[in-house]
């Protein structure tokens, strides 16, 4: 549960630092 959370947030983290809205 907690690793798929983690993998969310990165994404999350990863779009948003490569692609600032």
């Amino acid at each position: 549960m907690y690793i798929f959370i983690t993998h969310l947030f990165t994404e999350y983290v990863i779009l948003k630092y490569l692609l600032p809205i």
